[in-house]
């Protein structure tokens, strides 16, 4: 997952709506959102190489998605590579099985983090919604607001990631929202100048090439957005459509009832 924008409790109707797009090799073999067999209670892409996932839901009310952290230069060896590594993809898998809080889950995961290449990651259930990573930021519980995650920490102003969070924002102030305004967003293929690009330690080619919001290179690019679309009574709504080289290729969209993430943390209203 390379580009998420969150709004938690920033709208009466709606106190938690995502829309994320997944970046990666068309190569990668990779598994539509769906139950999983092996556990029905998990709804969630997967990722066939490693059987992790990049975003997903259970029926318990649970969240949880992963980016990578893209650091490469003389002082930071990269670490997506590291056969030695575990998957990002196991930590989205272990949120959605285990039978913690997210908060609990987080707390035992810094024991284990640094097993994995470099990420973030985003919980939500009733108890809040959270941020943690494996590159310096501590875990930490998000007070309502308008959130943006690529690849680097939460809220770095990257061209695409300003953009993408304007684009929810100006959403919010409308009288309606529903999925289909929710696909239009993020969805701009434009790269930005180079003077704007983040130095993240790649050639200067491929920095631009991943600049936009919406990637589609010949062997690379936007593989799903997932649009989740959460009602104050706890009917949600997840959508994910699919891309390949060519295009669009197909949707699923799903209803759940869940407990609304973040209902049990009153302190920040």
């Amino acid at each position: 997952m390379c580009l998420i924008t969150l709004s938690y409790r920033q709208h009466p109707d709606f106190p938690f709506i995502l829309v994320a797009n997944r970046d990666e090799f068309y190569a990668r073999p990779t598994g539509d959102m769906q139950f999983w067999q092996d556990n029905s209670g998990i709804l969630a892409g997967q990722d066939l190489e490693h059987q992790g996932s990049w975003l997903g839901l259970n029926t318990r009310g649970c969240f949880s998605a992963v980016t990578n952290y893209r650091k490469l230069n003389k002082h930071h060896t990269d670490q997506s590579n590291n056969k030695f590594l575990r998957s990002r993809g196991d930590l989205v898998r272990s949120a959605l099985q285990s039978n913690n809080t997210s908060s609990a889950f987080l707390e035992q995961l810094e024991t284990t983090k640094h097993q994995y290449g470099l990420y973030n990651l985003l919980n939500a259930d009733r108890t809040g919604v959270y941020f943690s990573s494996n590159h310096g930021d501590k875990c930490r519980a998000l007070r309502p607001g308008l959130y943006g995650l690529c690849n680097a920490s939460l809220d770095t102003p990257w061209p695409k990631l300003r953009s993408a969070k304007q684009q929810l924002e100006a959403l919010l102030t409308t009288d309606k929202i529903d999925i289909d305004q929710l696909k239009a967003l993020a969805s701009d293929r434009s790269v930005v100048e180079d003077k704007l690009l983040p130095n993240t330690g790649i050639s200067m080619a491929w920095e631009k090439s991943l600049s936009a919001e919406f990637i589609a290179l010949e062997s690379y690019g936007t593989r799903a957005k997932t649009i989740i679309l959460q009602h104050h009574d706890g009917n949600t709504l997840v959508c994910e459509q699919r891309y390949n080289q060519y295009g669009f290729v197909s949707e699923s969209v799903f209803a759940l009832d869940l407990t609304v993430f973040g209902s049990a943390r009153d302190k920040f209203t």
